[in-house]
């Protein structure tokens, strides 16, 4: 995804002070499949829906983990309005040039989440990157 997609999406991403900003990166094990799984699993009907993404979320000021629970987030268009098949629906998209995505939330067990992820990275760094136009980071062969 470039550049100038990830900042359609900074602008619903969130938290209370935005201490730090970056991307993330999630692994399913079975692709997005594995959203489909986590949304039958906890009662989400998505016989309409075509999943486009997926979030996560924790809210609480006193730590993450501490209710043992995440905020997960579907996103999802509505397949009577967008289609049934992926051609369908990137060539209602390319036509339309907007993409009207619904959202539904579920609180998920953090114990439960390893068998819907297989892997997530993600970086945040501070206001301080808005000065460069480029980002060198030593080290960065040396991943685990």
């Amino acid at each position: 995804m470039d550049s100038n997609k990830l900042d359609l999406i900074k602008k619903y991403v969130n938290t209370k002070y935005g201490d730090l900003t970056g991307v993330i990166q999630l692994d399913g094990h079975s692709n997005i499949n594995a959203i489909y799984e986590l949304c039958e699993d906890y009662k989400v009907d998505v016989t309409n829906k075509y999943i486009v993404g997926f979030g996560l979320g924790e809210t609480t000021t006193q730590g993450i983990g501490i209710k043992n629970d995440v905020y997960c987030s579907i996103y999802y268009v509505d397949k009577s309005e967008y289609g049934y098949k992926f051609d369908e629906i990137e060539k209602k998209i390319k036509n339309d040039g907007t993409l009207r995505l619904k959202k539904e939330n579920l609180k998920v067990k953090y114990s439960t989440l390893g068998k819907y992820i297989k892997r997530y990275e993600f970086i945040v760094l501070s206001e301080l990157v808005n000065s460069t136009n480029e980002i060198k980071i030593e080290g960065e062969e040396d991943k685990l």
